[in-house]
């Protein structure tokens, strides 16, 4: 009975000494993600939707109607200036030249004759030998003989042009977008026979709200998105703004873009971004570490692995950057993931290796 309650003792000792001996568990500490505050620059901008066109197109008409007789260019084709596009009949108008000449001819030997006969008259009326209203009478006839001719010299030099006018050529450099003559058709003044685009600048017409058109200016450099002609933005320059607005209440700009290349086509959609604001060399943080509650800003900084809640102010905002605008000290450690239940004060622990402050510096908000 003895040995029984001594070995009961030993083992109650034994187990009070194991307790005694175990771990205390220490809580948990929050896991977060920081980076290190750094400067960078941030701009805002907004998109305008818009199609790309010819810098410059003109509709070739003749002058001169008549049959086509032949023509040198098809749509697509590329031609020069005063290359020739097509001609049309001009077998009536040379008639008219021939005969003119032939009546023109008769008129300058009519005009020899009478200027002879006048010339020697005018000597026997200043001898007293005839009279003045004789003498006035000669000069009538060869003042008319050379008005004649000269009638017969303006009407030569047009039908000279009508039948120059009959070769039709091209009046710039650009690329054939359309062709409405055949050979044997007929050519009219009303209907374009050739449309003609200088596709080597292309512009890009938009129509820009009133909130955004005093932040733009003419020559700024703009970035527009052609997704059909490149994967990467196209750089274009303003060259106009429009100091009124439309019916629609925005204000027309035009864009011009280098297309040397002829990779953009006329009809191409186009995304264009202007810079709203700008700043460089300030601190930029994601936009998902400030908080915003009951119209404060703030974000959890990190030192010595205790978060701190700090209130800030920002400036530019984009999708996924902000400016902060208020002191904070480059080299900071700021809470990148795991702050939305972090309280001032409270220990953390650091997840990740910190790195400086990345993200898209630039966002593009885009109307129609």
């Amino acid at each position: 009975m003895n040995q029984k309650l001594i070995l009961f003792s030993l083992c109650a000792v034994l187990l009070t000494g194991c307790a005694k001996e175990a771990p205390e568990e220490k809580p948990a500490l929050r896991s977060v993600e920081v980076t290190t505050v750094g400067k960078d620059a941030i701009s805002s901008s907004f998109s305008y939707s818009g199609k790309a066109a010819a810098s410059k197109e003109i509709s070739v008409v003749p002058t001169i109607p008549g049959k086509v007789m032949g023509y040198h260019f098809e749509v697509g084709d590329t031609v020069r200036e005063n290359q020739v596009l097509f001609s049309v009949d001009s077998a009536t108008l040379n008639d008219q030249l021939r005969s003119a000449e032939v009546n023109y001819n008769a008129a300058k030997l009519s005009l020899a004759n009478t200027e002879k006969t006048y010339n020697n008259n005018k000597v026997l009326f200043e001898q007293g030998i005839i009279a003045e209203a004789e003498i006035d009478q000669m000069k009538l006839g060869y003042e008319s003989a050379k008005a004649n001719i000269e009638a017969l010299e303006v009407n030569m030099d047009i039908l000279k042009k009508q039948i120059g006018d009959c070769t039709v050529t091209s009046p710039m450099s650009g690329v054939i977008v359309s062709r409405n003559i055949e050979r044997g058709s007929y050519a009219s003044p009303s209907i374009p026979a050739y449309v003609i685009m200088d596709l080597s600048t292309i512009k890009v017409e938009v129509g820009v709200s009133e909130q955004a058109v005093n932040n733009i200016k003419l020559r700024d450099e703009v970035q527009v998105n052609m997704s059909a002609a490149s994967d990467t933005p196209l750089i274009g320059k303003i060259t106009t703004i429009s100091p009124a607005s439309s019916q629609s209440g925005t204000y027309t700009v035009k864009i011009e873009l280098n297309n040397k290349n002829g990779i953009i086509k006329s009809g191409m959609l186009a995304d264009v971004s202007f810079i709203s604001k700008k700043a460089v060399d300030v601190v930029v943080l994601p936009i998902s570490t400030v908080i915003t509650k009951d119209d404060e800003n703030y974000i959890y900084t990190v030192e010595n692995n205790v978060a701190k809640k700090t209130p800030v102010t920002v400036g530019i905002k984009t999708g996924e950057a902000v400016e902060i605008t208020s002191d904070l000290a480059v080299g900071t450690q700021v809470v990148t993931r795991g702050q939305t239940y972090l309280s001032d004060g409270e220990q953390v622990e650091i997840a990740n290796p910190t790195t400086p402050a990345k993200g898209s510096k630039e966002d593009t908000a885009k109307e129609e």
